[in-house]
């Protein structure tokens, strides 16, 4: 199952975390922000805080440790809580905090700062991913069915558990984009027949 998350949702769990830090009295002045979901957390929480000094952290890369007296590491999904672990150890701080946008409830690790948690499991598909997400999803039923038309891709979708509904009541006309963009990067082919369009693959 998916959820999709619309970006005034994501600023309001942004507010709240934000809020909770001012609460609570802590002033980072580094906001360490983990690939990629975590910039675009970090850069709306930089704003709310007041922090000019964000810094990408990506834990698939070898690097030197990052430091600074005070810092907020920051992600936009806690699922297990190891990259959260693994990030720690590649930060080097006086005092290091961290903050998610949301959690699993089953998670080893709890963040500092949390916007909300989820009780099962669904694949969150956030603002800046949904591109990517909805082409893969695309793309594996293409593979799956071959030749379809636009139609029949929509109800497959849904019954991959994204509600094609759901997805246009936040994102209006983005199914209709992703497809335009998948065949303008050659991924996918469009085909016109008795006034229905199909889509294929390009493999």
């Amino acid at each position: 199952m998916y959820i999709v998350l619309s970006w005034r949702y994501v600023e309001s769990l942004c507010k709240k975390i934000a809020r909770e830090i001012i609460e609570d009295g802590f002033l980072p002045n580094k906001i360490v922000a983990l690939a990629k979901g975590g910039i675009f957390v970090g850069s709306l929480l930089s704003d709310y805080l007041g922090v000019s000094k964000i810094v990408c952290l990506d834990i698939r890369e070898e690097r030197e440790k990052i430091d600074g007296n005070r810092l907020l590491l920051v992600d936009d999904f806690i699922n297990t809580g190891k990259t959260m672990s693994r990030a720690l150890r590649l930060v080097d701080g006086g005092e290091v905090r961290t903050a998610s946008l949301l959690m699993l409830e089953k998670s080893d690790f709890i963040p500092d700062y949390l916007g909300d948690y989820l009780t099962d499991y669904y694949w969150v598909i956030f603002p800046w991913n949904v591109f990517e997400d909805l082409s893969n999803i695309i793309s594996n039923i293409l593979r799956e069915e071959g030749e379809t038309s636009q139609s029949k891709l929509r109800r497959i979708v849904s019954e991959k558990g994204l509600n094609i509904h759901s997805l246009e009541a936040v994102f209006p006309g983005k199914f209709e984009d992703v497809l335009e963009f998948m065949e303008l990067k050659g991924l996918i082919e469009k085909k016109i027949e008795g006034g229905r369009v199909y889509w294929r693959l390009v493999e």
